[in-house]
Order: structure tokens, then sequence, then C-alpha cells
């Protein structure tokens, strides 16, 4: 069926038949390489919308992130700031009172570190 055909050819029944069959399925191959190519085309068009959808997705997700971390930092720091004044405070306060009671300062220590080497070594003894 390569051959070239001219005007005086004639075609026989079956070669007629074959000339259409073989031109109904380059056709029909056409439509299909078509149909695909569309196909291949929306699909294509459908993954880069998700594709943008992700990414945007992402890029609000991380920008959700960055201000809840700003937000949890300065909740930290108003919460910080009163304990490290309180904490200043009973400080001072220690101070002042070790300066005027020495003494009474030097017997509470001790008493305290009575009764942790107390605690401690019972629980040696009982172990």
């Amino acid at each position: 069926m390569e051959q070239k055909l001219t005007d005086k050819d004639h075609l026989t029944r079956e070669q007629g038949i074959e000339v259409a069959r073989h031109a109904g399925a380059t056709d029909q191959i056409r439509n299909t390489a078509e149909r695909t190519r569309g196909d291949v085309a929306g699909m294509a068009g459908e993954v880069m919308e998700q594709a943008r959808t992700m990414a945007r997705n992402v890029g609000e997700a991380a920008s959700n992130a960055g201000a809840t971390a700003q937000d949890l930092a300065r909740r930290a720091r108003d919460q910080i700031d009163p304990l490290y004044q309180q904490s200043m405070r009973a400080g001072d306060y220690l101070t002042r009172n070790v300066n005027e009671y020495p003494l009474a300062a030097l017997l509470v220590a001790g008493m305290i570190g009575y009764m942790m080497a107390f605690l401690i070594h019972s629980r040696w003894q009982n172990q």
C-alpha cells in the first residue's frame, strides 16, 4: 500500500477496504492523540492548580506559625517580667536581713543544711 496511486490505477475491492481501514485507523489514532493531548493538558493544568494551592497553604501556615511564635514569645515575656521583679525584691530582702542579723542567718542556714543532710542520709539507709 505504499505505492502512489494514479487516476489510471484501479483498486480491487479488498484493496479499497484496506485503504479505507487504514484511513479510518489513521483518523482514529489522530482523534485519540488529540483527546490524549487535551487530557494531558487538562491534567497538567489541574496539577499546576493543586501545586499553587499547596504553595499558598504552606505560605499561610508559615505566616501563621511566625505570628503564633511571636505571640507566644510576647506572652512569655509578659509572664517572666513580674517573676524577675519579684525575685529581685526577694534577693534585696534577704540581703538586707542577712546584713542586719548575721547570727540568725547563720543559724537558719545551718538548720537547712542539717535537714538536707538528714534527708539524704536517711534515703541512703533505706536503699
